[in-house]
This record gives structure tokens, sequence and C-alpha cells, in this order.
């Protein structure tokens, strides 16, 4: 019942409520207190306060009422006294008491205003302002208000008496009231944040338990039976059962695979300290579990909090799966790019060579190895770029070039085998292109070579154009038709999907997709824009994309021309003595040192170097170019050129690399040669591994044999 008493009370009303109830109440005590007071302190002072009962009773109350509504120092809440205090004195005066009358109404409401108005506000204890009240009201009384005078005779004791009596048990009341009210609210506003509080844990989709002393549960949200898959009387027999899953267990608390062994050890951890457990194979999830010691209903308690971590595990797993592909596919490319390599080389070297080439059946036939190692070489960069598009790592290197040559090279790459399978294939160039455009060479061979073999693949009959224009936006607009078997509508969703042929397997064996794939992130990234696909059953298809070409060519040229002169100037101007003795006399110390554990490698490289009469010794290790660099320092004949594979066994071409530039550094190796990279790692951060140990450059293999010499030669002393 108290609590629907007080439910519909605000602050203010309730207050004035307690009191007016509690009077009602103090009359009985008062009369009780009154004669109880006569009878002890004067014998013949019972006529007196009989007599005066209704005067000391009301001005108890109106005592009680000033101290109330004015402990706060507020005027305005003492208008309900005042007005109470009139409505006393009104009835008094019709009963015929002469000292109210000659007192007078204006007296009392002066000496309620002035309490109020001008000391209780300056008291900040609550029973001093009791006192300066009760010592008003008493002068005020008994007509000694203006002189000040309070006469305690035996004549008014018995008023005074049971005044006092009066005031004090009201005062009591009011406070016991108050602190009841106040016991009363702040355990409604607990019920209340209690409410709040499930109401949000039941919301948060972790799963939530609290722990008792001797592990009794506390408090669990839904949530938790949820990821447990139990119900709630069945939580305690599954958390005790829980294990970590195998290399998750993040906590050292002890060599337990039990979750339960842990939750023991957490009690005597220090209070709110959270500690990430690990996970946990439940049925349907598997769990992150932290845990903390709090306090719960004044109790040291465990608050374990169960998180959902399938997401997390498969993203790991996905992470793991896609570093494990890039890693192969890596390895592998490397593994292709070597006798590719060397295929390329040796075949070049036969079609210079006169006498091979002299009949026409050997010239064809060196043709096709030639086109056939390099379309091996773009399948193998096709792998490279997936594996990159793996890493996150695939980026494009826009440059100028001339958008004819490259169109050429690109179709001569599948010509052969167009002309064997009779098919025709057309080049359409709109004159208002520029001759020189400015994107990503290699990258758009590499777009048009996919689309122009695809279309190869699946044209049994007829022709394959390739048409470029200007679009609407004066972009380069590419397209290649085919007039071959085309797409179904239900094949054209999976086109640029991984490992998606969306062709009939027994037209097409072979191919899945992976080129497309490709070429379709690289036209994005060179343009923004997907390639778009235009297909009819049994009719063509119609690939099309479109790129930038128009990116300050001049300046970037002009960038490119400035930062050569800076290098070459820089280089220059860092020139010692020393390194002028050693251009003086070149001619008679040139040298270079091959390093390749790869004998196709070295043979290439060999070669191409006998040929323009240029002296070399060769290194299968990074410790063997090691051992030669100090040897010919030691003789007076430093080598001026190292071209370095980046991997051999015992030390790699980078390690090696930085050893020699730090024994230059450190005054062991007088003369630091020129080292250039080798290698069939193609990744960028590859590449910027050459370049950060100390290489001048990175040449990436398979390397055509002109490239090759006119670098060799750019370093070598004239």
């Amino acid at each position: 019942m108290e609590k629907l008493y007080y439910q519909w009370w605000d602050e203010e009303v309730s207050e004035k409520y307690q009191v007016l109830k509690k009077y009602s109440y103090s009359l009985w005590y008062a009369a009780v207190a009154l004669i109880i007071t006569c009878l002890t302190i004067i014998p013949n002072g019972l006529h007196i306060a009989i007599m005066n009962t209704p005067y000391l009773i009301i001005h108890s109350v109106n005592c009680s009422l000033v101290w109330l509504f004015g402990k706060k120092g507020h005027l305005a809440k003492s208008l309900f006294s005042i007005g109470f205090s009139e409505f006393n004195c009104c009835i008094l005066w019709l009963q015929g008491n002469n000292e109210w009358k000659s007192t007078g109404i204006l007296f009392e409401m002066l000496s309620l205003v002035f309490i109020n108005s001008f000391e209780l506000p300056f008291i900040q204890r609550s029973w001093i302002k009791s006192l300066v009240i009760m010592k008003h009201l008493l002068l005020w009384n008994y007509n000694k208000y203006f002189l000040g005078e309070l006469i305690l005779s035996a004549d008014y004791m018995p008023h005074i008496v049971a005044f006092l009596i009066i005031f004090l048990y009201n005062l009591n009341s009011y406070f016991l009231k108050s602190k009841s009210y106040e016991r009363f609210i702040s355990r409604k506003n607990l019920e209340d944040t209690k409410s709040r509080l499930s109401v949000i844990l039941s919301l948060i989709t972790d799963g939530i338990i609290v722990l008792g002393e001797n592990s009794e549960i506390l408090y669990s949200n839904h949530n938790l039976t949820r990821l447990l898959n139990c119900q709630p009387n069945e939580v305690i027999e599954i958390i005790s059962s829980l294990e970590y899953v195998e290399g998750k267990k993040y906590c050292n608390l002890s060599n337990s695979k039990k979750l339960i062994d842990d939750l023991n050890i957490i009690k005597h951890l220090e209070l709110n300290e959270e500690v990430i457990l690990g996970l946990c194979k439940a049925e349907n999830f598997i769990l992150e579990i932290k845990g903390q010691k709090v306090i719960w209903e004044r109790q040291e308690s465990i608050l374990l909090n169960a998180r959902d971590a399938n997401i997390i595990v498969q993203f790991e797993q996905t992470a793991s799966d896609n570093k494990l592909k890039n890693v192969l596919l890596r390895s592998v490319s490397h593994e292709l790019r070597t006798p590719i390599n060397a295929i390329t080389f040796l075949t070049e070297e036969l079609m210079n060579d006169h006498a091979v080439v002299s009949k026409k059946s050997n010239q064809d036939k060196l043709n096709m190895i030639l086109v056939s190692s390099r379309l091996l070489i773009s399948l193998v960069n096709d792998l490279l770029d997936y594996s990159k598009m793996l890493a996150g790592a695939f980026t494009v290197q826009k440059s100028k070039f001339m958008l004819n040559e490259v169109i050429n090279n690109t179709i001569q790459l599948i010509q052969i085998q167009a002309e064997k399978k009779g098919i025709q294939i057309i080049k359409r160039i709109d004159p208002n292109l520029p001759n020189y455009i400015y994107t990503d060479p290699l990258r758009f061979s590499q777009i048009i070579l996919n689309l122009l073999s695809n279309a190869l693949k699946f044209t049994l009959k007829g022709q394959i154009e390739i048409i470029c224009s200007l679009d609407l936006h004066s972009r380069l607009k590419v397209m290649v038709k085919d007039t071959g078997i085309g797409i179904s509508e239900e094949n054209l969703y999976n086109l640029f999907r991984e490992f998606k042929s969306g062709m009939t397997q027994s037209i097409n064996p072979h191919g899945c997709g992976l080129g497309l794939v490709i070429s379709n992130r690289i036209a994005k990234e060179l343009g923004n824009d997907a390639i778009d696909v235009y297909s009819e059953f049994g009719k063509g298809s119609i690939f099309s994309f479109s790129i930038n070409i128009h990116e300050r060519i001049q300046q970037a040229l002009l960038s490119y021309d400035e930062s050569c002169l800076d290098d070459s100037f820089s280089e220059f101007s860092t020139l010692s003595v020393r390194d002028f003795n050693t251009i003086k006399h070149s001619k008679e110390t040139v040298q270079v040192l091959i390093a390749d554990d790869n004998d196709f490698n070295r043979i290439i490289l060999g070669t191409l170097l006998r040929q323009h009469n240029i002296p070399y010794h060769e290194a299968c290790t990074g410790a063997e170019v090691i051992d030669k660099v100090i040897k010919a320092n030691e003789l007076g004949k430093p080598y001026k050129l190292i071209i370095i594979d980046g991997s051999m066994p015992e030390l790699n071409g980078w390690e090696a690399t930085k050893i020699i530039v730090e024994m230059h550094f450190e005054g062991k190796l007088w003369s630091l040669p020129t080292i250039i990279g080798y290698t069939a790692f193609t990744s960028e951060s590859d590449v910027s591994l050459c370049l950060s140990s100390g290489m001048k450059e990175c040449l990436l293999k398979p390397c055509s044999s002109e490239l090759l010499i006119k670098t060799i030669m750019k370093y070598l002393p004239s």
C-alpha cells in the first residue's frame, strides 16, 4: 500500500499532504502533552491549560508549518502557512480571545514574512532554523515581539512546555517521514534503473551472464541461451563443458583447456579488470569469451561476455587462404617465367641466325614458338595480377605510348592462331584519335589481348573486329566484336566471376574466365567503368570498355625529364677524386658479374654479353657473389656491374646487395659496383625490395634482349 500511496505524488504535493495528515493526528498528542505538562509543572495550571488548549495547538501547528515551508528560505512557500495562520486568528477572534484581538492579524503576518524573508535564507543548518522560528513565535504569542523580551514565568510555563512538545514532535515526525520518502524514492529509482538496464542487456547481441560466489546465476540475458543453444536451466552445465579452440586461448590464467578452470582464477583478479579468455566452440557458434570481476548485488561476482566470433574466424580463414593462394601463385609464376625466359631468348637468337631462318618453314616455326612464349607470359601475368588482387596490391602505372603500335603488337600475338582457324581479324581506328595516348600500356594491351583471345576461343567462323574511337566524354572506347557462339542470359551473370567459364564445355574444354575477371578490374582502374557486354546467343558478342587518355601528357614528360636530370646531376656531384680516376681508367677495368642459380638464365646472359664482347664472371649463390666482389677489390680490378637474381640459395640477391653496400660504406670495399636486379618476382613489393636493398634498377623476367643489353650498356663506362 505504501508504494501505491506514493506513486501519484510529485515532490511538492507529497510534502504538503504529509504535513496536513500529520497535523490532524497531532491534535490528540497535543492535548495529552498539555495535560501531562500542566499536572507535572504547575499543579494549579490545569485550568489555564484547558482554557488555552486551542490557542496552544493552533500556534504549535503554525510553528511547524513555518519551519516546514520556510526552511528553504523561499517566501512563496510560506504563503500557505500565512494563510493558515490568518484563518486560525479569525477563529480565535470570533471566540472573543482578547489577546489575539490586541495583537492583531497584521502582527502575525508581518512576523511570518520577516522570518522567511530576512532570517531563514541566511541560516544553513536546520536545527538553528528551528530555534529561530521558535524564538519568534514565542515572542509574538506573548505580546513581547516589539520589546524582544521573553519572560519564562510560572504562569507561562505550561503554555511554553506544551508548545515545545507539540512543535518538537511534529518536527521529528517530519524528519522521519522525509527519510522514509527519500528511501522510497531511492528504491523506486533503483528499480527503474534495473528495469532500464535489463531492457538494454536484452537488446545486446552478446551473451551476458553474472555468476555469484558459488557459481550460481545472478543474471543472464536471452542471447546467451541463443548462442549456447540451450535452455536457461542448462546454462551452467554448458559453460562448464566449454573448451578453447586449438591455439585460440588468449589468457595465461591456467594451462587448462577448459573455460571453467579459468573462471575460478578470475575471482582472484582486481575488481573490474577485464580479461579476454579466448575462443570457445559451442554447438552452433564459435564464441569469444571475456570475463571480469565485478560487484553485483553487494557481492563479488564474475561477469562473462560471449560474442559470436564466426564472422571473425571466417574472415581470418579467408585471409589465410588468400595469403596461401598469393604465395602459391607467386611461386608458380616464378617457376614458369624461368623456362619461358630461356625459350624466348633462344628463339630470338635463332631468328637472328641467317642460316636458320633461310628456310621459310623454319622462320614460321620460330615465329610460332615466339608468339606462344609471349602468350604464356600473358597467362603468367594474369596469375600474378590475380594474386595481387587477392593481396590488395593491384596498381597501374601510366605512361605515354603509341596507340596503333600497341594494337598491332597485341593482334600479332593471336594472328597465327586466327589464321589457322580461318578467322579474319579486322582493326578499325578512328583517325581523330591522337597518335599518342596516356595510360598504362601493359595493362591496356592485357585487356585487349584477353578480349581478343576470348573472342578467338569461341568463334568458329567469321571474323573478329577491334574498333577504337572517342566516346561522348572524350575517352578512348575500345570494342571487340566477334561472330562466335554468343552467351546466354543465364551465363552473363557469371562472366566476370572467378573460375566461372559460362561457356559450353564441349566447345571449349579449357578457359576458366580468369582473364576476363582481371581485364574487368583493369578497365575499372584505367577508366572507372567496368567492361560492357552485349551478346546474342548463336550470333556473337560485343565487349567494350572506355579509358581516360588525356592526363597532361606534356607535363608528365617534363617531370620525367627533370627527374632524370636531377638524378644524373646528383650522382655526378657526389663523385670523389677516386671515382674520377676510376672513370678515367674504366676501359682497363670493365668487368661484369652475373649471379643466378638457374643455368638457363646464366647461359642467356652470358651469350648476350659475349655477342657484345663484354667479359663477365658467373656466380650461383649470394655468398659466392660476395666472395668474388671481395677478391676483385683486393686484386684492384673491381666489378663495375653486377646482374643478380633475387632468389638464390645461401644468400638471396637482396641480402647480398645489402651486404655489399654496407661493406662499401664501412670502407671494406673501395669501389661500389652498380647492381641490377634480374628477377621473376614481379610484384611491386618485390621491385621495391630490390631498390631498397641498394639495387640501381630491376629488370623482370622474361626480358627482351634489346632491353637487357640497353640497360647493361647504360651502366657500363663508355
